[in-house]
């Protein structure tokens, strides 16, 4: 039990109190407003974080949540001055007794609403956040009994975090503790050079923004990154260590494993080896985080290897992964990085970075990589994510 847990059990105390107090009626009506302050508030999210396009997560989680909630409170205010006025009604009747128990019963269903509702864009903010969100016992019960989320909260997840990375796990559960990253890169100079001769920036416009990510060269001309990267893009631009930019094509798509490859022609660079990943073992990546124009190398230390069921980039279906767990320092731009060895072949694709343990990362495994590579292409960069 964490602090978290200790103040989702105050307010449900309090909803508690309160529904026994005003009763069913009055809380089946404020019900119905709440309701309309969920509908109205999921409306108005979306226009309210367009004037924060430039916040932090956390600002944005902050902005997006006081959003919905003011639509809340306004609407189930309204709906509960409505429920007062049949409450009068009642309480002079023997069904006050019912009305009051069955109410302490629908406040305690309201704040598990709100757990249910909030909890999945609360736990990708970044840090703390995410940290008290996915290791709250009162958040994995609720998420455990209750069915999976509309859309419309999944959307919420992506409007508030920014990140675009997938859910690597399908329920909130905290990430795993990786341990420290190599204190320095164990690959050879020569070889980081060569793999970094072989990367790109990947920026695109998509979906009224622009984006960010990482890429590595797999082919004469064709370039791996991931589905989230390029999701929806309009425009795909790569751009070599050197400086050179050159223009891409999606040529194809999986939001399920979150893959995609580029076709960039005149690209001019090597492609690099793949080789399957020893647990164990470290290595390094090269990317671009945050956009920048210089790659960053960065070493890794791969901690496990584990079949995994998450969500794909829309958060809509489940999908089983075969992942690497690393210990690794990366950030939102790694994204489609490679994961290489000492020897400068590839042994995962960097997808994801934990929001609550800001070391521990997640990389495809090069034999989802294949897969991918070797299945039914799909062209086009697929809806928004």
């Amino acid at each position: 039990m964490n602090v978290l847990d200790l103040v989702l059990l105050a307010l449900a105390a309090v909803a508690a109190v309160g529904g026994y107090r005003l009763g069913f009626l009055a809380r089946g009506a404020s019900w119905l407003g709440l309701a309309a302050g969920i509908v109205v508030g999921v409306w108005a999210v979306p226009l309210v974080l367009r004037m924060f396009t430039a916040g932090d997560p956390l600002t944005r989680m902050v902005v997006g949540a006081g959003t919905l909630l003011v639509a809340v409170a306004v609407l189930t205010s309204i709906g509960e001055s409505i429920g007062l006025q049949l409450r009068r009604r009642v309480h002079g009747t023997a069904l006050r007794p019912f009305d009051q128990t069955v109410g302490a019963v629908a406040g305690l269903f309201a704040i598990g609403l709100l757990v249910w509702f909030l909890s999945p864009a609360a736990a990708e903010v970044p840090g703390a956040v995410s940290r008290q969100v996915r290791s709250s016992a009162v958040v994995r019960t609720v998420s455990d009994v209750s069915p999976d989320p509309p859309n419309t909260v999944q959307a919420l997840r992506n409007l508030i975090a920014r990140s675009r990375f997938p859910q690597v796990f399908a329920d909130l559960r905290p990430a795993p503790d990786t341990g420290p990253p190599p204190s320095e890169i164990p690959v050879p100079p020569d070889v980081v050079a060569r793999v970094t001769a072989s990367t790109v920036n990947v920026e695109v416009d998509a979906c009224g923004g622009r984006f960010e990510g990482s890429g590595w060269t797999v082919a004469p001309d064709r370039i791996v990154t991931n589905a989230h990267v390029v999701a929806g893009a309009d425009v795909v631009q790569v751009r070599r260590p050197d400086g050179q930019v050159r223009e891409g094509r999606v040529v194809a798509f999986d939001g399920g494993l979150d893959l995609a490859l580029l076709a960039v022609p005149d690209l001019g660079q090597e492609p690099l080896p793949m080789a399957v990943a020893e647990v164990g073992s470290d290595g390094a990546t090269v990317g671009y985080p945050g956009g920048q124009d210089q790659p960053r190398t960065e070493p890794v230390s791969i901690r496990d290897r584990r079949n995994t069921v998450g969500r794909d980039i829309y958060g809509r279906q489940p999908v089983e992964r075969e992942l690497l767990f690393l210990a690794a320092n990366l950030r939102q731009g790694d994204s489609g990085s490679a994961v290489f060895d000492v020897q400068g072949r590839v042994t995962g694709t960097v997808f994801a970075v934990s929001p609550d343990r800001a070391s521990t990362a997640y990389a495809l495994d090069t034999a989802e990589v294949q897969r991918f590579l070797d299945g039914p292409r799909s062209e086009g960069a697929g809806p928004c994510a």
